[in-house]
């Protein structure tokens, strides 16, 4: 390799360490201890490493603070049940281990680049839990590249990437096997914006059951809209105008599904006589209402708890051996979809 080329993921490569303890280790952070410190400085020199920008800022004074990032952050992002159990598990485990929690929104993705830009270069956090944005957003890949301590709150390409995924392709198969266990055979998928890698894996969730159940995929019945109960009911009027025909539906969360089912209401439809529906996230609401919503369930709370971990660990030197988590979720199964769980 040549001089100008090497960059920290080939010194943490060669030392047989991760990215982040390389990373501090070289900034002679004293919770790495001596002899790693010492193997990573001597490969560093054998290969001539020169840190960027990025690892200089890694010599200055610990912030003892933790940024959890979300890009292009929704208007309604922190009224939503599901982002404040991710907080209070990522909070937990932060407060437990003396670190100080940053919250960093952006509404746009030049925003974003300005946010990440302070937090790395004014050192502002020590490490990063960053909540994924649209698989187009630039910013994205380089700072889960740049070598600063990052878990990433989704599927990533990189095996050495630390990642605490969702099993969105699992919950979105689970609850469209319930639908077609209870008889039905139409079953249209409201998704979230497709340019999420959420959204992809439900959708490839839901043709997946579909196809193994030998019912064929039809384009129709799969609907873009943007997680906003206004967008699902309008998307239920249109498939009525269209004269679409369906007997379920699946919605990417809850918030869409209890749109659905307003939409529904209003076209004199009958849930789950007329339409079956079931959501996703669980949130308190849905079983409050007129029928009991069946939900996929995943433990937020929890994921936030195992990125805070993960991010304390590599903040402390410590090596990470399983550095991608998959969570499991499971469907809550109410009246909406049809039939109760036996």
């Amino acid at each position: 390799m040549k001089k100008e080329n090497i960059t920290l993921k080939d010194i943490a490569k060669v030392a047989g360490v991760s990215t982040a303890t390389a990373s501090l280790a070289l900034a002679g952070d004293p919770r790495v201890n001596f002899k790693t410190k010492k193997l990573v400085e001597e490969v560093a020199q054998r290969l001539q490493y020169v840190p960027n920008e990025i690892g200089r800022s890694l010599r200055a004074k610990k912030a003892e603070t933790v940024a959890l990032i979300f890009p292009n952050t929704p208007h309604n992002a922190f009224t939503h049940p599901y982002f404040v159990q991710l907080l209070e598990g990522i909070s937990e485990v932060l407060v437990q281990n003396s670190f100080q929690l940053l919250l960093s929104t952006t509404p746009s993705e030049a925003d974003e680049a300005a946010a990440y830009d302070k937090i790395l270069r004014n050192r502002r956090a020590d490490g990063i839990i960053l909540w994924p944005a649209s698989i187009k957003d630039s910013n994205i890949p380089k700072i889960i590249e740049s070598g600063f301590p990052v878990v990433y709150l989704g599927k990533w390409h990189h095996d050495d990437i630390v990642t605490i995924q969702r099993d969105d392709f699992g919950g979105a198969y689970e609850a469209t096997e319930q639908l077609i266990r209870n008889g039905r055979t139409r079953i249209v998928h409201l998704t979230g914006p497709l340019d999420y890698q959420v959204s992809i894996d439900r959708v490839e969730g839901y043709k997946q059951a579909l196809q193994d159940n030998k019912i064929l995929f039809d384009p129709a019945l799969l609907v873009e809209a943007d997680f906003s109960r206004e967008m699902a009911d309008a998307a239920v009027q249109k498939l009525h105008e269209e004269s679409v025909r369906y007997d379920a539906i699946f919605a990417a969360n809850d918030r869409m599904a209890i749109g659905a089912m307003r939409g529904l209401r209003a076209l004199g439809l009958s849930v789950p006589q007329d339409v079956a529906v079931i959501g996703c996230d669980n949130i308190e609401t849905g079983e409050l209402i007129e029928p009991a919503l069946t939900s996929i369930h995943q433990p937020m709370r929890e994921i936030g708890r195992l990125a805070a971990e993960r991010i304390v660990a590599m903040l402390t030197g410590q090596d990470i051996t399983d550095k991608q988590t998959m969570v499991s979720s499971s469907l809550v199964v109410r009246e909406s979809c049809g039939t109760l769980k036996n």
